[in-house]
């Protein structure tokens, strides 16, 4: 069984994609739209402080996304926005992203044995930001 730093090192590595992914989008977005990526970029980054937080309590061991999960990330955001770099192709991909986070959190906490009502509750956080970043998305599309 797996447990709470793993959890939180989903956690980290989750809202790590999310800001990457922002990051290789927001040249494309401006007015609203852009504010709605700052914000959830903003999110991202205190949903991952308070995961190192919660990982130095544990005595836990931070992981980072990987090199070639990173490098292909790019690559994919690189070709879809050079191809339409339209704001309701940058939300569509800002959707799906959502939706696989989602998706793989709900997996990964089923498989971990989580002492912690902290982390649980971080990670419920995520879950709630991941469906508000989609809905926020869906005015864009």
């Amino acid at each position: 069984m797996k447990d709470d730093c793993t959890l939180l090192n989903h956690i980290r590595q989750t809202t790590e994609m999310g800001v990457d992914g922002i990051d290789s989008v927001i040249q494309y977005a401006d007015g609203t739209f852009r504010q709605a990526l700052e914000q959830q970029r903003t999110e991202y980054n205190k949903i991952h402080d308070s995961a190192d937080s919660l990982l130095r309590k544990h005595n836990g061991k931070p992981e980072d996304v990987g090199a070639f999960a990173k490098w292909s990330s790019e690559l994919s955001s690189g070709m879809k926005t050079m191809m339409d770099s339209s704001q309701s192709n940058i939300a569509d991909m800002m959707i799906r992203g959502n939706t696989m986070g989602v998706t793989k959190s709900m997996q990964t906490m089923r498989e971990c044995d989580v002492s912690d009502h902290a982390v649980t509750s971080l990670a419920n956080k995520l879950l709630a930001t991941e469906q508000a970043n989609i809905d926020q998305m869906k005015k864009f599309l």
